[in-house]
C-alpha cells in the first residue's frame, strides 16, 4: 500500500526520540524542506500563519504562498489541504 504525503510525515516525525520532538507551543517557527518545496510555520495571535515556497525550474524562480488557520481549525487537517493544493498548482 502506498503512503500519503501526510502519513509518510506523520510517521516520520513519530519515530524520533521524545527527548527530540519539538512542540509547537514551544517554538516560534518551523521549516520543514524538500528539494523544491519549502513550508514555514509561524505562530500568530489567534492562529497560525503558514508560508509556502515553491521552487519551478520551468521559469527559475520561486513562488510564495501565505496562508492563515484560525485556533477554531484543527491545524493538521488545514495543512494537509495547503500541502495538497500546493502540490496540485
Amino acid at each position: 500500500m502506498k503512503l500519503t504525503f501526510k502519513q509518510r510525515l506523520r510517521n516520520w516525525l513519530m519515530n524520533d526520540h521524545e527527548e527530540e520532538l519539538v512542540y509547537a507551543e514551544d517554538c516560534v517557527g518551523l521549516e520543514l524542506q524538500s528539494n523544491s518545496f519549502r513550508l514555514n510555520i509561524y505562530g500568530a495571535s489567534g492562529g497560525t500563519i503558514i508560508e509556502t515556497t515553491k521552487y519551478d525550474r520551468k521559469s527559475d524562480e520561486n513562488r510564495h504562498s501565505l496562508h492563515v488557520v484560525t485556533e477554531d481549525k484543527d491545524l493538521g487537517e488545514e495543512l494537509s489541504k495547503i500541502i495538497t493544493m500546493e502540490q496540485l498548482r
